[in-house]
């Protein structure tokens, strides 16, 4: 097995520790390639371009090219200015990911840069030596921009050792992750030591970097306040607002995951239980993260005695008179946030109310939306700290806090509108991540 080490001198139990990482890679493969297949019943396109996970590719670019990994959704979204705008410095992209949602949001996002050639998305090689070589020896990139938190040791250590500079971007570590590389030792520090540098989301996360006595370490906040905004999307929202009674209020339920809708309908019908005379105006959309649990929560709401319809079903008349009906609406389209955010007044923000580390919520904070948190917001820790202290974000423990807090921003039009304003504030204030990590970049390829 060819591990590639960061440098000579790594140490020899650093050595067997890369070696049983590689092993056990080998052992579970034929397990990783049964849970796609698995996974493949609810999601038919994880039975599609299996080969590229096993390093078999069509390449499509011809040169000049900045290989961009975003794992899923999240991580592609945040990753497309940076993207636009190598585009536009005449480089282009390779686009990888891990997830078919991931992989669907790259191609509604840069569907123009595709067609044109500039972009071409595959899915990154299973972390093993034999697989990760072709992936670079098919493309030969002039630098890899890795997005938050995915570090495989195989692609990271054998980028290097092809002098390709790699950067691991908008990075973010937690607490618990910090802790669990720190037991590695040397290994870990290894491993991050092999990127060319890493830019960090905020202070916190760098010291936790620097803690695993790394120096390859920068602060340049967060691309997620950057994110760009699907303008058309909005102006969709707002016309179908206008046709919408100016007396309802409409809370986004965004980006819930497994367990979370369950707290968000029992919060709602406490809410309209104990304040019945909001049943006339007070409404609920519910957007689950995953596409293949649509279905499910659409099952859940109704097994409970409640209305409820579709987006998917509805044209734009029929949605206005599902909102004025007081059906819950189940946001089952993908790639339509904006969409949603514009159409609502206050967004409960999915990922937060379980010990997920919450999703992203900026988007919403820059239209002006304010934001109800759950306590467990590790992944935006600074950003969800910020937003509380600043008025544009509340913080909510179990689902009778939720319900009170849901009741509050439907009432109290005074507060709602404050943190309105204060969120446009807050997101205003932390732009400009783009362009510090932009400088970066262009330090790395001028020497290249």
């Amino acid at each position: 097995m060819n591990l590639e080490n960061h440098r000579a001198s790594l140490s020899w139990s650093s050595q067997v520790i890369l070696w049983l990482y590689e092993f056990l890679w080998y052992l579970a493969l034929p397990v990783a390639l049964l849970r796609l297949f698995w996974k493949s019943r609810l999601q038919k396109e994880y039975r599609q371009n299996i080969s590229e996970r096993l390093g078999f590719y069509n390449k499509k670019l011809t040169n000049n090219i900045v290989w961009v990994h975003a794992v899923s959704v999240g991580e592609t979204r945040a990753a497309a200015p940076l993207i636009h705008a190598l585009i536009g410095d005449g480089y282009q992209i390779l686009l990888t990911h891990m997830t078919p949602t991931g992989r669907e949001t790259g191609s509604n996002i840069f569907s123009k840069e595709i067609d044109a050639g500039q972009l071409q998305q595959v899915y990154l090689p299973y972390d093993i030596s034999f697989l990760v070589a072709p992936f670079f020896r098919t493309f030969s990139p002039k630098l890899g921009l890795i997005m938050e938190t995915e570090v495989w040791p195989n692609l990271v250590l054998k980028a290097q050792r092809l002098n390709i500079p790699t950067l691991l971007v908008n990075a973010r570590l937690s607490k618990r992750s910090a802790r669990r590389v720190a037991t590695f030792g040397s290994t870990g520090s290894a491993i991050y030591g092999a990127f060319s540098q890493i830019l960090a989301q905020t202070a916190i996360d760098a010291k936790r970097y620097q803690s695993l006595d790394l120096s390859n370490v920068t602060v340049t906040g967060n691309v997620k306040f950057d994110v760009e905004m699907n303008a058309s999307q909005i102006d969709h929202a707002l016309q179908i607002r206008k046709l919408i009674p100016s007396s309802i209020r409409l809370i986004c339920a965004a980006s819930t995951r497994e367990g979370e809708e369950e707290m968000i309908i029992q919060a709602w019908l406490l809410c309209l239980k104990q304040s019945p005379t909001i049943l006339p105006y007070a409404r609920l959309l519910i957007v689950p993260r995953h596409p293949q649990r649509f279905e499910q929560v659409f099952q859940d709401i109704l097994s409970k005695n409640l209305d409820a319809v579709k987006r998917s079903n509805l044209n734009d008349q029929q949605l206005v008179e599902a909102i004025q009906a007081g059906s819950i609406v189940l946001g089952d389209s993908m790639g339509e946030m904006s969409f949603y955010y514009a159409l609502s007044d206050v967004v409960v923000m999915g990922g937060s109310l379980q010990p997920l580390g919450g999703q992203n919520f900026i988007e919403a904070c820059s239209l002006g939306r304010p934001i109800i948190l759950g306590e467990h917001t590790f992944n935006f820790q600074q950003a969800s700290m910020d937003a509380i202290e600043q008025g544009a974000a509340l913080r909510v423990a179990g689902t009778e806090e939720l319900s009170q807090q849901m009741n509050n921003l439907i009432q109290n039009d005074v507060l709602r509108e404050k943190m309105s304003a204060n969120a446009i504030d807050f997101a205003s204030q932390h732009t400009g991540a783009t362009k510090k990590i932009l400088a970066v970049i262009q330090t790395y390829i001028a020497i290249r």
